[in-house]
């Protein structure tokens, strides 16, 4: 599963791209920690979104799916991108499509209980545990993110 937030100002991101190229490879590394960092209350809400799901058990499976929650920037043509993904490949083996299915309303059948098509034998998370926390931080986000592309032009003497 994977979000994007593009941080687009049209003219304004080119020109930050084009003077980027040109500029201290330190800054552009800067600016995607600043990303980065405008990015972990998002971060910390998704883990947290997943961790209060109710738990029959011990509570380890909540635990291994909030591990797989990341955030990763990329700069592109026109803007910035931040991803944050729940990376079903740090779970562990035989659990790697967990983190969607624990997404999804309509649950997911499963295999040790054996009658398929009865709906008793499905199995449900917490539908929206990864959008709704990324949709509830989207303004503070962007304001971070908005701060970070004003502090690199004023370092770059835009």
């Amino acid at each position: 599963m994977m979000a994007e937030a593009r941080v687009t100002g049209g003219e304004q991101l080119k020109l930050l791209a084009a003077q980027l190229k040109q500029a201290d490879p330190a800054l552009k590394r800067e600016l995607r920690r600043n990303f980065k960092d405008a990015a972990e209350p998002v971060i910390g809400d998704v883990q947290q979104s997943i961790l209060l799901m109710p738990s029959h058990h011990d509570g380890s499976l909540r635990a291994e799916v909030a591990r797989t929650v990341t955030v990763s920037t990329s700069f592109t043509g026109d803007g910035i991108a931040v991803r944050v993904s729940s990376l079903g490949t740090r779970m562990p083996a035989g659990k790697e499509s967990l983190p969607f299915h624990l997404d999804s309303a309509k649950g997911w059948r499963h295999p040790v209980f054996g009658h398929w098509e009865r709906t008793k034998d499905r199995q449900y998370g917490k539908p929206e545990w990864f959008e709704r926390p990324i949709a509830d931080n989207a303004r503070g986000f962007q304001a971070a993110a908005q701060q970070a592309v004003d502090e690199t032009q004023r370092k770059l003497g835009a």
